[in-house]
């Protein structure tokens, strides 16, 4: 009886080559997931804190650190008379200022202030100096300060020219006065500068000028001179 010839039966074979390649493979794809998670909740953390800040940073600025509103106001003003020098030399003035700051504080909490410096000028000089003494404001409320500014006792020279103005406009009543005032805070423990100016229209007498707002430019940092010496 002639047998017949069957093929061999097929046998399972591993390749280990095949598996070393297999495994790299495999295991950067874990990592490309991986990291796939990582970036996505990475992604979400970061639009949530946008949102977030986004959202909290205007109602902080509204409700809680409002900038303070300053006004000021000359109860008593005397030496803007000039003094005539020589010819051609121009003059003196001597002036003499009572200062009223106002400040009110619309945030929750209290601010406070080491001291400050204040400086009340004409037509872009300078006539009179002064300290601002340290001061703290209640949260939701309101104080007044008071100091004095002057010309020291040399009295301030000016050019003819300006002097002329001053008197012209103050038989005119519109008299124009800037009062700048340089703040150090103290609340916060940081000692940063606030800057404020105020505008003033003072009549020929006088008499005080009514009270002016001011302008806060509280995020402006002043160099570290000082106003005056």
């Amino acid at each position: 009886m002639q047998q017949t010839d069957r093929p061999a039966p097929s046998s399972f074979h591993v390749d280990h080559a095949d598996i070393e390649k297999l495994v790299p493979a495999a295991h950067e794809h874990d990592r490309k997931r991986k990291r796939g998670r990582e970036y996505l909740l990475v992604s979400i953390v970061r639009d949530l804190s946008t949102i977030v800040f986004g959202v909290l940073l205007p109602i902080y600025f509204l409700v809680y650190d409002r900038p303070p509103e300053f006004s000021v106001q000359l109860p008593a003003v005397s030496g803007l008379d000039g003094t005539p020098a020589a010819p051609g030399g121009g003059a003196s003035i001597s002036p003499a200022f009572d200062v009223a700051l106002r400040v009110g504080n619309g945030r929750a909490t209290g601010r406070c202030y080491h001291d400050g410096e204040a400086l009340v000028t004409y037509a872009g000089f300078t006539v009179a100096a002064g300290r601002v003494p340290g001061f703290c404001v209640p949260g939701k409320g309101a104080r007044e300060i008071q100091f004095q500014a002057s010309a020291g006792g040399g009295g301030v020279g000016l050019p003819e020219h300006v002097l002329d103005r001053m008197a012209l406009e103050r038989r005119a009543g519109a008299t124009l006065l800037d009062v700048e005032v340089k703040l150090f805070r103290r609340d916060d423990g940081s000692g940063r500068p606030m800057w404020i100016w105020c505008g003033l229209r003072m009549d020929g007498t006088t008499q005080s000028p009514s009270v002016a707002p001011c302008t806060v430019l509280g995020l402006q940092n002043w160099f570290s001179m000082k106003l005056y010496a």
